[in-house]
């Protein structure tokens, strides 16, 4: 099977909310959307791992739900910090299985691939959590099934990037309890975010981990250790298709976009 990642799209109706977000960022989102949907190979499924809008509101949603609309694949969907849940719960809701309460958390089945969505918004802040219950839904989803393949993603990434100021606003709660759990596992285990705007993978307690970049903005590479934030680059789009094998391997490719 094949499963492309994207992230961090931050399309926006009427005003962008982040002012790094490229005033383009529909025309952007368009074209990689439109790159996914002509490729010859057939994609299974899109993982959009968080900051699908960069406000959050009914009509962001509505006007992504719109671009949308060329992928006839399913569609996994996790919340970043820019999104709210309410109105995303509200516009995806018909095609994603949340589970019922506050979160966004839920399990869904693609092509036998079992596939686990968890929301580690942190209402009002850049970093990512999982507070007790969200590490409760965690524990309780990943110590099932551990010899079978699973497919895990999340805005904020859990493994480090090396680039010190992201990594400082990435999980910051919930980061060792996954780590336990995914160590746990017997089968092997990939784990899709968002949120560090610019790919890059790695491996994590016997994890392929991976982020994707974003078409709203993306940051320059900073490995010195530095605690400011890298400044922004013009480069391709890149995003990643993962081919998955029955007993989980398989290989990552990366697809560039030029923007």
């Amino acid at each position: 099977m094949l499963i492309a990642h994207i992230s961090d799209l931050h399309v926006f109706a009427d005003s962008k909310e982040t002012s790094l977000v490229r005033d383009d960022a529909e025309r952007t989102a368009r074209a990689v959307i439109a790159d996914i949907a002509a490729l010859p190979a057939r994609i299974d499924a899109v993982v959009i791992s968080g900051d699908l809008a960069d406000g959050g509101s009914e009509r962001d949603y509505a006007l992504l739900r719109q671009m949308l609309a060329p992928l006839a694949m399913p569609l996994v969907v996790s919340p970043g910090n820019h999104d709210k849940r309410q109105t995303m719960r509200a516009a995806f809701g018909d095609i994603v299985s949340f589970e019922p309460g506050p979160y966004l958390h839920y399990e869904t089945m693609i092509a036998g691939l079992r596939v686990l969505a968890l929301d580690t918004l942190f209402d009002g802040h850049v970093a990512g959590r999982l507070c007790p219950e969200r590490q409760a839904f965690a524990r309780d989803r990943l110590s099932r099934r551990l010899d079978e393949p699973l497919l895990l993603t999340m805005h904020h990434p859990p493994f480090a990037s090396g680039m010190t100021a992201l990594d400082d606003n990435a999980l910051v709660e919930g980061r060792d309890l996954l780590a336990e759990l995914v160590g746990q596992r017997r089968a092997p285990t990939r784990i899709l975010c968002g949120h560090i705007h610019r790919p890059y993978q790695s491996l994590w307690h016997g994890a392929l981990a991976a982020v994707g970049g974003s078409p709203a903005f993306q940051v320059g590479l900073e490995l010195t250790g530095a605690h400011h934030e890298p400044g922004l680059v013009s480069e391709p789009y890149a995003y990643f298709i993962h081919r998955i094998e029955a007993q989980g391997g398989g290989a990552v490719h990366t697809r560039y976009v030029s923007l």
